[in-house]
């Protein structure tokens, strides 16, 4: 915890929360939308890259490792 504080990290759970509904609700809510389990996992990792910044940086070792 305080490592955490010392860290400038999120201690609370309002921001999971929050990125709680901005990752998975907003896209998979979607009205008249229905997913297969197993898509919507494969979207939800898509946007929690998004979310934390990592999408150039899985995309650009995706394509190293499929060279």
């Amino acid at each position: 915890y305080k490592g955490a504080l010392e860290a400038g990290l999120p201690i609370g759970s309002g921001e999971i929360e929050s990125a709680h509904r901005y990752v998975t609700q907003e896209r998979l809510k979607i009205a008249g939308a229905w997913w297969k389990e197993a898509n919507a996992q494969n979207m939800l990792g898509l946007r929690t890259l998004r979310a934390n910044n990592k999408w150039d940086q899985y995309w650009e070792s995706f394509y190293k490792k499929a060279a």
